[in-house]
């Protein structure tokens, strides 16, 4: 996709600096590809440039009010820009920071490779495409093994990396070679945060659920007990 056809598409949601971005990305080598639309959600956009994935934010997802909400509840985060365009770039900011910790502690996620503006460039899972484990339960022949490799990434997320996932769900796993990589970790605070417990908790009912559909035996609390909670 050439940068005409996102502007043309996505005019309304990323500003001049987006592909002014862009070009200073392609200028520094990280994009040798035309791009490929990977995946469009309400707050951000994924493309493809060959083995590299961009994560760029919409600039006008979130209203100020509800991203400085969120944005406080990370207490490594002590000031905060006054614009909704400032507040996008920290977001994508606090994103990298979480990955870089996290894949520096062996968590298996995709290799952050840098970021500017709103664009967070990092390494792309596959070759032929991924897909989330929302819709791979089907293909997964050994539940229980699978099960407690995700199991592990969390533990390894939690007291290895300290940090709290926070929006951890069969949507933000995905899949290749069948083996589990965890995406989408804006939002992961450290686990000695105020709100830790609040989002620590969604997070290992949304594990529980997993375990349910996987027809896996174990509950609420041993799953705690399993990652050292």
């Amino acid at each position: 996709m050439k940068y005409k056809e996102i502007w043309k598409t996505y005019g309304k949601v990323f500003d001049n600096n987006t592909f002014n971005y862009l070009n200073d990305l392609y200028n520094d080598k990280y994009i040798k590809e035309d791009l490929v639309l990977i995946s469009e959600g309400k707050e951000a956009v994924v493309f493809r440039s060959g083995k590299v994935a961009l994560k760029i934010y919409k600039i006008m997802s979130r209203s100020y009010k509800e991203q400085v909400k969120y944005i406080k509840l990370d207490p490594r985060i002590r000031r905060y820009p006054r614009s909704l365009i400032g507040l996008s770039y920290l977001w994508v900011k606090k994103e990298y920071m979480n990955l870089r910790r996290m894949y520096m502690n062996l968590v298996k996620v995709p290799i952050p490779y840098t970021y500017k503006g709103n664009i967070l460039v990092m390494e792309y899972i596959g070759y032929d495409g991924v897909i989330s484990l929302h819709n791979y339960y089907k293909n997964i022949t050994d539940k229980s093994n699978f099960f407690y490799a995700i199991l592990d990434e969390y533990k390894k997320i939690y007291n290895k990396a300290k940090l709290v996932h926070g929006d951890f769900s069969e949507y933000n796993i995905i899949i290749y070679n069948d083996i589990p990589y965890i995406i989408d970790v804006s939002q992961s605070i450290p686990v000695n945060s105020p709100s830790a417990c609040i989002l620590l908790e969604r997070d290992i009912k949304n594990i529980h659920n997993i375990s349910r559909k996987l027809s896996i035996n174990i509950n609420y609390d041993d799953i705690k007990k399993y990652i050292g909670i």
